[in-house]
């Protein structure tokens, strides 16, 4: 029986290990300068090269002519490990060895010396799984290993693992591996099988595979098999039902011009249609996603076509940065776990959608309204002391010399005497209304002066 692609193209050595550089070059100065640790965990997605770059290590370790940290991959242990005969290596899989019993037994056979290699190795896959009481237990041996043994615990959920065993560990984080660094791989398996593919082809199946290797690999042997080489953009979008991707940018579209008519339509279209709703919800959070980068002045590429792009920037252009955050929002609450078949999640999500953004526009209307009022008053009020003052201009001159002797009259009145006695106005002086009256009067200067330049 023939291979299948990820194993027939797993990493043999840590200069294979794609988009892991900082990783695998720690990992082969330790071999290297023999400063190698009790035990690893390796957190990340899957299909980034947690576990074959286990495997790697447990050949670096035990090869009998390592290069520079590297396996050679020739001598007897090398060629035992790669065939899955050596013995010192062992391979658990955490999910359904997850009892105390089983890390008991790990226990009581860690003890025994390896045999015939110079370490034995524990690759604990899925180590998340695991028990309060299993990892109670492996707590002890990681604790006070034996000088043989090196454990290498794997995870895709690290918050799962007690921080207790965590610290015991040197932990290694392996990220998604980037579209192009993908697309490379790719490129170079295609060579190697002597497949023809497009470019797009490779960027299609990169952008499905979410940044796992293993996934994209599986993808490109599932399309080979169906339509065998060369391989085109019709055919692979065909069978990676590509097309829903053009309804997702239909629904976005209907999202941001707040047409909840069409886009409920659009959900139903697709759901009546029998496509994988989770796959189009999900093509709709990239797109809104994108949006949002792009309106934020974002260069990211996004393994889009030129017409998506350009669908894109327009709604980006034309839509608020709190609409696009409120329909993101929405979306990303709408649960599909529970009946994939039922299109209601998404249609609850785009009339919250249409709810919150009119809510939006009719407060900041009113606020605006409000705003615009204020100032239309005060304006008039302006408008009519202007002409009441041109008016009495002339009184004001004549009844000039009647007022001033007032004055005097007034100054020597005892009421005004104690009016003007500081001690009495502290007391009448009240800081807040003060400061109060200061900021409406500066607000109301301010709409005068703007209607005066108007003039």
């Amino acid at each position: 029986m023939s291979q299948v692609y990820y194993q027939k193209w797993r990493p043999q050595t840590f200069d294979q290990v794609v988009g892991q550089e900082k990783i695998t070059r720690t990992l082969r100065n330790a071999v290297d300068l023999d400063r190698i640790s009790h035990a690893y965990i390796f957190c990340g997605p899957r299909g980034t090269g947690k576990t074959s770059s286990a495997r790697i290590l447990a050949k670096a370790v035990n090869c009998l002519s390592p290069d520079n940290g590297e396996p050679d991959n020739k001598c007897d242990v090398c060629v035992a490990i790669n065939g899955g005969q050596d013995l010192d290596l062992i391979e658990i899989d955490a999910a359904s060895n997850r009892r105390i019993d089983d890390i008991r037994d790990i226990r009581e056979k860690a003890n025994f010396v390896p045999n015939s290699s110079k370490y034995k190795v524990y690759i604990l896959d899925e180590a998340h799984s695991l028990t309060t009481e299993a990892n109670n237990a492996l707590l002890k041996i990681l604790e006070e290993p034996p000088s043989h043994v090196i454990f290498v615990l794997a995870t895709t959920d690290p918050s799962a693992v007690p921080l207790t065993i965590v610290s015991r560990c040197q932990r290694f984080d392996f990220r998604k591996i980037p579209l192009d660094v993908l697309e490379k791989r790719l490129s170079a398996l295609c060579k190697s099988e002597n497949v023809e593919v497009d470019s797009e082809v490779l960027t299609l199946i990169g952008r499905a595979s979410y940044g796992s290797l293993r996934d994209a690999e599986n993808l490109l042997e599932q399309a080979l098999v169906s339509y065998g080489s060369p391989l085109d953009k019709e055919q692979v979008s065909d069978l990676l039902n590509i097309g829903i991707n053009d309804r997702s940018i239909d629904l976005v579209t209907c999202i941001l011009n707040k047409s909840i008519p069409q886009g409920l339509a659009v959900i139903n279209e697709v759901s009546d249609s029998g496509d994988d709703l989770r796959q189009f919800h999900k093509g709709v959070l990239d797109l809104l996603r994108g949006i949002l980068l792009l309106k934020s002045g974002s260069s990211f590429d996004f393994g889009y076509s030129d017409e998506t792009k350009t669908n894109m920037m327009s709604l980006a252009q034309k839509t608020t940065s709190q609409h696009i955050l409120t329909s993101l929002s929405s979306f990303l609450k709408a649960d599909l776990r529970s009946d994939i078949s039922s299109q209601l999640p998404l249609e609850v999500a785009l009339v919250e959608t249409g709810i919150l953004s009119t809510e939006s526009s009719t407060e900041s209307s009113t606020e605006s309204s409000t705003e615009s009022s204020t100032e239309s008053k005060i304006i008039d009020s302006f408008d009519k002391v202007s002409e009441i003052s041109a008016k009495s201009d002339l009184d004001d001159e004549i009844n000039n010399t009647e007022i001033v002797s007032e004055e005097n009259k007034l100054e020597d009145s005892p009421d005004i005497q104690d009016k003007t006695n500081p001690n009495s106005l502290q007391e009448d002086y009240n800081p807040d209304e003060s400061k109060t009256f200061e900021d409406a009067w500066k607000n109301i200067v301010n709409i005068l002066s703007r209607h005066k330049g108007k003039r």
